[in-house]
C-alpha cells in the first residue's frame, strides 16, 4: 500500500509538472500571434513599504465572438498564469472564463469575469478562485470616459483596496498611467497604487 501512495504522488507531481510547462511554454508562444499589453504597478503603504507588480495580459481572436485569452502576474513572493476563453456576442459586452496555476498549489486555479459597456459607462466584474481557505480574488471597475484621454472611476479589489482610479491615456505611445489611492477593509490599511500599462 505504501509502495502505491507514493507511486500515485509522484504521478501527480508528474502531471502538475507537465500541466505547468504547458501553460508555461503557451504563455511563452502565443503574444507573438495576438494582442498583449505589459503593466508594471506598485502598492505602496503607510509604513512606506513598496510592491512591485508585474502582469501580461492578451488575447488571440478566433472570430468575431471568440478570442483566447492569457494571463500572467508575478509579485515578490507568489505568481500566476491562466488560459480561457473570451466570448462577445457584440462590441458592448464580453464574457470570460479561464483556468491556470498558481504559486505554490497544485489544483488549479479558476477565472470568470463580465465586461460591459454603455456609452461612455464601462463596467468589468472579475473573479479568481484557487485551492484552500480564503483563496480568491474579486476585482470591480465602473470608468466614465471623460475625454478620449482621461478616465475616471471607482475600483473594488481584494489585497489592493476600495477606492477611486484615475487612467490617462498617452495615445502615440499606446501607454496608459493611472494611480489608485484605496483603503483596504480587511487589513484596515491605506494604499496608493501607481502603474503603467504598455500595448506590445
Amino acid at each position: 500500500m505504501l509502495t502505491f501512495k507514493v507511486a500515485t504522488e509522484n504521478q501527480d507531481i508528474d502531471k502538475t509538472h507537465y500541466v505547468k510547462k504547458g501553460i508555461c511554454l503557451f504563455l511563452l508562444c502565443i503574444p507573438t500571434l495576438a494582442l498583449a499589453q505589459l503593466e508594471l504597478y506598485g502598492k505602496f503603504t503607510e509604513q512606506g513599504s513598496i510592491e512591485p507588480i508585474v502582469n501580461y495580459s492578451g488575447n488571440k481572436i478566433i472570430n468575431e465572438k471568440l478570442s483566447v485569452t492569457f494571463f500572467g502576474l508575478i509579485r515578490k513572493t507568489w505568481s500566476q498564469a491562466l488560459i480561457g476563453l473570451s466570448y462577445s456576442p457584440g462590441s458592448t459586452v464580453s464574457f470570460s472564463t479561464s483556468i491556470g496555476i498558481e504559486h505554490g498549489k497544485r489544483l488549479p486555479r479558476y477565472a470568470a469575469s463580465i465586461w460591459m459597456k454603455k456609452k461612455k459607462t464601462s463596467l468589468l466584474l472579475l473573479g479568481e478562485l484557487g485551492s484552500g481557505k480564503d483563496n480568491y480574488l474579486y476585482k470591480v471597475n465602473l470608468f466614465y470616459q471623460c475625454t478620449d484621454q482621461f478616465s475616471f472611476g471607482g475600483t473594488a479589489w481584494r489585497y489592493h483596496g476600495l477606492g477611486p482610479n484615475f487612467r490617462f491615456l498617452i495615445s502615440k505611445l499606446e501607454t496608459t498611467i493611472w494611480a489608485m489611492p484605496a483603503y483596504d477593509l480587511e487589513v484596515k490599511e491605506a494604499r496608493v497604487m501607481l502603474g503603467i500599462s504598455l500595448k506590445m
